[in-house]
């Protein structure tokens, strides 16, 4: 399970390049928003694309911009990150991702009914990259994805941690990586007003948008209880991650990398332990850009 911020997700390539570099596979994955992205790299096991998409990303101007929010209603420019940059320059082994031994799961919203979607099938590239889009499309911040006759958003804005199908197919073990401190408590959105005008025809969405700070956080007492209980491994940084959901410094995005790094190979001998006690772990990363 991996938890997002946008660019704070430097802290979790971290983590899965040491399981990358200590074979440290599960069964399943599920993700959730950016969280998709860089799972894609750890199941296809290309161990150096996330860090290249991040500093692609963090050192071109275009990437993340204000002034594309304002006019295009587009914070993060969708198609040079998922199209030029994911596609073409930095492009998935798309064998090598299908000839996994994990399951990949990602978690999106659907627009009009709130409800979460979720897809861990993927015939063709193309319906990969759809669908890690539409799970990374933050709802003002980017416009929504159309598959299978669904406009598509955020995978994080419905359920912010999905370990739920998890937990449905039987699973009785999951590592949780999240880019949040222990302690942290999400706090309700202020821009109620604005969600309510912008998605005036969606009442679903205003739901979720309004209440999206308790979902998180009673998911997160669902977590504590888990790990109480030995069904959960956690990894966490120990302090607040400084940097923000937009970080564009090569310095902070590294700093991030190497935490993260050296967080999971502190915490090796506890995660063997956990995972040699349960033949089927599974490892969920939840990429929420806008947590």
């Amino acid at each position: 399970m991996l938890e997002g911020g946008g660019m704070r997700c430097a802290f979790t390539v971290g983590v899965l390049d040491y399981f990358l570099d200590q074979d440290i596979e599960f069964p399943y994955v599920a993700t959730a928003s950016a969280g998709a992205l860089i799972g894609s790299s750890y199941i296809a096991k290309q161990r150096d694309r996330n860090t290249k998409l991040l500093d692609a990303i963090g050192r071109n101007q275009e990437a993340i911009s204000i002034k594309r929010l304002l006019q295009k209603k587009e914070l993060f420019s969708m198609d040079f990150i998922f199209d030029k940059l994911a596609n073409h320059e930095f492009p998935l082994e798309f064998q090598s991702f299908s000839q996994a031994n994990s399951k990949f799961i990602i978690g999106t919203t659907d627009i009009n009914t709130g409800k979460p979607v979720f897809f861990d099938t993927f015939h063709k590239q193309q319906d990969l990259s759809a669908i890690i889009r539409a799970s990374c499309s933050l709802p003002v911040l980017a416009p929504s994805v159309e598959y299978n006759g669904r406009q598509l958003i955020d995978g994080g804005v419905s359920d912010p941690i999905p370990i739920t199908p998890l937990i449905e197919k039987g699973l009785k073990k999951h590592v949780v990586v999240l880019t949040r401190n222990e302690g942290y408590v999400k706090k309700p959105t202020k821009l109620n007003w604005f969600f309510k005008r912008f998605f005036k025809d969606k009442p679903e969405l205003i739901k979720l948008l309004r209440n999206r700070h308790l979902l998180y956080n009673e998911t997160m007492k669902t977590l504590r209880a888990m790990e109480q209980r030995n069904e959960v491994f956690i990894i966490q940084p120990e302090k607040p991650l400084d940097a923000s959901r937009i970080e564009k410094s090569h310095h902070k995005l590294e700093a991030l990398y190497h935490q993260g790094y050296q967080e999971a190979e502190r915490k090796h001998q506890a995660l063997q332990n956990f995972l040699q006690s349960e033949k089927k772990p599974s490892a969920y990363i939840n990429e929420n850009i806008s947590s």
